[in-house]
């Protein structure tokens, strides 16, 4: 699993669940350690025994574009390798952002990460 010193996403897993948990909008974060953390996400993905991304919003009020679309190449890289991703523990504020993106259309959103886990684990 990554480096504990992640400053933009901290990771963690659960069997074949890769946890991905913004630690906070672009602007508090320097430029190159979101490009890096983003990179090393995506890679992370790569292994084989990761199949299913759930992303927690539960650290942050609202997140901007820049997170977001690093958010969404990584639900989409879940799903090219055959896996689901889901968006989990948003605040209502940033609930409406999945709503105005349609973003919730793609992935689907559950009010706790253990339904979210739960859910792309299922063989629906």
């Amino acid at each position: 699993m990554p480096a504990s010193n992640n400053k933009v996403f901290r990771l963690e897993r659960d069997d074949n669940v890769l946890i991905v948990i913004p630690q906070g909008d672009a602007i508090g974060f320097r430029y190159n350690d979101v490009h890096q953390e983003s990179n090393s996400t995506l890679q992370i993905l790569d292994d084989a025994t990761l199949k299913h991304v759930v992303v927690d919003l539960g650290c942050e009020q609202v997140l901007g574009s820049i997170i977001i679309s690093v958010l969404i190449k990584i639900c989409r890289k879940a799903g090219l390798k055959g896996g689901k991703a889901a968006f989990c523990n948003a605040t209502p504020d940033m609930q409406d952002v999945l709503q105005t993106m349609n973003l919730v259309k793609l992935w689907k959103y559950h009010p706790t990460r253990a339904e979210a886990v739960v859910a792309v684990r299922a063989d629906l």
